[in-house]
């Protein structure tokens, strides 16, 4: 009785002190409300660190009072979407319902919220309405974020085909980002789905197509999970022994291609492993002698992920 009590008066005390009178539309009240609910639970409350505990009663009080917040804040984002099917806040409150619906476990209702994101015929940038931090995103990453979570959605459905659909879809809403870092996490996200829907439908060619061009260690994000799934697909073709000397060769046969950008010329450096062309990332401030670039390229080979797996 008295975990309920405290949650129903956290809730109150959320909805009384978001929902005094203020001078703006009653939409955008709405989206700092459920925004607001959101934020208590990853940031004030840091209720997923409780949910983890190892404290059994502790762990399934947070669950009950996530549970309790995430639906209040699906009410508001519903009742947005509902009662101003014009506001310029629309687009974005779906992007949040579907979240949550998608956290809540509601997977029926998430599928028709992210759909009705990519059904939607509204472009340019959209504002968030969030009083404290006004934020405009391109339409077209909303879109990405939509495609990207369907996928999941049907990957864990294991319907590998319908995955694949919305996987495609990436290419057309692309997710953009001034973070490296970030770009580079999401093509490893976006890789590492495609290759596990084709070796689901036992398609390794195409799995080979995507996982190839990954294999090398990435300098921005940690690849290794995905080297490994590589390694352990090729093995399903070829012979551990076999792979290890051709991936020598590789490095053996480096080949060079001059470049022009700016009007000044470089040479970028790739191996082909199993017909399959591989830039090496032999970046350097300072120009390189021939016995520098040689000895960088042997360390990119010894020092690589693969090699680790192939010498074990």
């Amino acid at each position: 009785m008295l975990k309920l009590f405290f949650t129903v008066i956290l809730l109150n005390f959320i909805q009384i002190s978001f929902g005094q009178p203020e001078p703006i539309s009653r939409d955008n009240i709405l989206f700092e409300n459920g925004i607001l609910l959101k934020r208590l639970i990853n940031e004030e409350l840091d209720l997923d660190k409780a949910i983890k505990s190892k404290d059994s009663i502790k762990s399934k009080y947070a669950s009950e009072i996530k549970e309790a917040i995430l639906k209040k804040a699906l009410a508001s984002f519903t009742e947005l979407i509902d009662s101003f099917p014009n506001s310029k806040l629309l687009v974005r409150t779906l992007d949040f319902k579907g979240t949550i619906e998608y956290e809540l476990n509601y997977i029926n209702e998430a599928k028709k919220t992210f759909q009705s994101i990519l059904n939607s015929k509204i472009g340019g940038l959209v504002n968030t309405g969030f009083k404290s931090e006004v934020i405009e995103d391109p339409y077209s990453y909303l879109k990405n974020e939509a495609t990207e979570r369907l996928a999941n959605i049907f990957i864990d459905e294991k319907n590998y085909t319908e995955a694949l659909k919305y996987l495609d879809l990436t290419k057309i809403y692309p997710y953009e980002d001034f973070c490296g870092n970030a770009v580079a996490a999401d093509k490893l996200y976006i890789a590492e789905s495609y290759a596990k829907c084709y070796l689901e439908l036992n398609e390794l060619p195409k799995a080979y197509e995507i996982l190839l061009p990954n294999i090398l260690d990435n300098s921005l994000v940690d690849n290794s999970h995905l080297i490994e799934t590589t390694y352990n697909a090729l093995l399903l073709t070829y012979k551990k022994e076999d792979l290890k000397n051709q991936f020598k060769q590789a490095f053996l046969n480096y080949q060079a291609e001059k470049v022009t950008s700016n009007n000044e010329e470089y040479e970028r450096y790739f191996i082909t492993f199993l017909k399959t062309r591989i830039e090496l990332n032999l970046w350097s401030s300072e120009p390189m002698t021939q016995k520098e670039r040689i000895n960088k390229i042997n360390n990119i080979y010894l020092d690589s992920y693969l090699y680790k797996l192939l010498n074990e």
